[in-house]
């Protein structure tokens, strides 16, 4: 056997034999399987994504729960220091009205 009845007999088998057909095959199989690949990384960044998005929104209602409770705090604060008296000695009574009521229209107008 020469080489050009190896080669006609390679290229025939190739052409005939489904060789082509075949290469042609892998590569679309190689193509579905990247598919598959970024759909599945696809879904799993969604599903993180809706998790972080979760996980801020609770952090979202902690932080006003936090505020609220705060701003509430200072309003008694203000309320407690209102009624204070500053004669402790006597039976007189002489809250700082003045200057606290400065501070609790600041407060309320907020």
């Amino acid at each position: 056997m020469d080489v050009t009845t190896l080669l006609t007999t390679l290229f025939t088998t190739l052409l005939s034999g489904g060789g082509v057909a075949s290469f042609m095959q892998y590569k679309q199989n190689k193509k579905a399987k990247e598919l598959e690949n970024d759909k599945a990384a696809s879904e799993q960044w969604r599903a993180l994504y809706e998790e972080q998005t979760k996980t801020v929104q609770s952090l979202r209602e902690k932080l006003h729960e936090a505020r609220t409770s705060l701003e509430e705090e200072k309003r008694q604060t203000l309320m407690c220091r209102f009624y204070v008296c500053e004669k402790l000695d006597c039976m007189d009574r002489e809250p700082p009205h003045a200057e606290i009521m400065k501070e609790f229209k600041q407060v309320f107008e907020k």
